[in-house]
């Protein structure tokens, strides 16, 4: 049974023996054909030119194929909620405030907004929102075996290091910062109740890092930007997601939502963990 009250195909027409094969069925064809529906979508709409803006029109729209399958199995929380917005704030200034001040140390030029800025930055977020509902709404919820959201949270996780691994410039840090930065957002769901500020961090990360200080973003570089820094930042050409400083500042960011999932309210653990009406 979903939050609300809503028994899912899943619990009506699969035995518990088969549930975990039918939720591995249902991420990998709605992964897949999220991929191929937007490869289709690109080639009608004629978005052939390898580029952001492309990608994340094109991405968006075809995230209408994953909601009849999503309908399917139960959600492990929220998809609209918008709770705890202090406890976001104290998690995102962990992780934001050492880059802001290396930006400020490392000498700031401005360069300014133009349309095509604007554009980029709305390109970003609809990047951000077919990212986080795919990985922390779709895939979150399809992989929580066994009545764990934790499962779900780490496997979400892993897939949305997964997409990153083709990119430009990409290693193995930078790999385990983006696997830490989808375990954040997942965290970040299951503290609010939604995808809401999962989506929210993630598009402000990618703004700030990529196009307000003008660093390369999980390898993709020359974005427009409001301001490039005069010194070289102390990281490769991966961006600020393959220093040890994205590490830490996740790791930081993360261990505030635990804190309140775990400690604040000591009846969160058991509906967070072990609830007893997933399947």
């Amino acid at each position: 049974m979903n939050k609300l009250g809503r028994t899912t195909f899943l619990e009506k027409r699969c035995s518990p023996l088969s549930r975990p094969f039918f939720r591995l069925g249902i991420a990998f064809v709605g992964f897949h054909l999220w991929v191929w529906f937007q490869g289709f979508l690109s080639g009608i709409l004629g978005l052939t030119e390898n580029c952001i803006p492309n990608y994340a029109v094109a991405g968006f729209i075809a995230l209408i194929v994953l909601f009849p399958l999503w309908k399917m199995v139960p959600e492990v929380a929220g998809r609209f909620g918008r709770k705890d917005g202090w406890t976001v704030a104290a998690a995102s200034a962990v992780l934001f405030i050492p880059f802001i001040v290396i930006a400020l140390l490392s000498g700031l030029e401005y360069v300014g907004i133009t349309i095509g800025w604007l554009l980029f930055a709305a390109a970003l977020f609809l990047l951000a929102a077919s990212e986080e509902i795919v990985c922390r709404g779709f895939m979150m919820d399809v992989l929580s075996f066994r009545r764990s959201r934790l499962t779900g949270l780490l496997l979400s996780s892993l897939a949305f290091a997964t997409l990153h691994l083709g990119n430009d410039h990409a290693a193995f840090t930078g790999i385990v910062n983006i696997f830490l930065a989808g375990a954040l957002f997942g965290f970040l769901r299951l503290v609010t109740d939604g995808l809401f500020y999962p989506i929210l961090l993630h598009w402000l990360w990618n703004l700030a890092t990529g196009m307000v200080f003008g660093w390369n973003v999980s390898g993709h570089t020359l974005l427009p930007t409001v301001f490039r820094t005069t010194d070289h930042p102390p990281w490769g050409a991966f961006g600020p997601e393959e220093s040890i400083l994205m590490t830490i500042g996740t790791l930081g960011a993360i261990a505030v939502l635990i804190k309140k999932l775990y400690l604040t309210d000591n009846k969160a653990l058991p509906n967070i963990i072990n609830s007893r009406n997933l399947p």
